[in-house]
């Protein structure tokens, strides 16, 4: 009986069927188990991804509110700081009317010499 690769034999077509078969068989469950790892994998990369961001938010959040708080307080400070510059100016104008009036015709007198050069 010839038993070569070509032969029409059942049983030698079997032996060689079955173990490709075999390979067929494990070479899927190994690309599952391939595709099931990379899918965990990828979902732990999204896992990390999103405590890094909902991190890096809630860090500029935190920021940001402490930015409006400083630049509020820097207003009120500037706003009260103000409202005394204007009291003081609007005492002195009032205690020296003449005075007042002296120094700002030197200054528009400055101004005008300065201008026409």
């Amino acid at each position: 009986m010839a038993t070569g690769l070509f032969s029409g034999s059942g049983a030698k077509k079997r032996f060689v069927d079955t173990p490709m078969d075999d390979q067929i068989t494990e070479l899927r469950d190994e690309i599952a188990s391939l595709a099931r790892l990379l899918s965990q994998r990828g979902a732990d990369a999204s896992k990390d991804v999103r405590t890094k961001a909902h991190s890096a938010r809630e860090h500029a959040e935190a920021g940001l509110q402490e930015l409006i708080e400083t630049g509020e307080q820097l207003f009120a400070d500037l706003r009260s700081r103000y409202a005394l510059t204007e009291k003081r100016v609007r005492h002195t104008v009032r205690d020296h009317p003449f005075a007042t009036l002296g120094a700002a015709a030197a200054v528009g007198l400055l101004i005008a010499a300065l201008l026409r050069r």
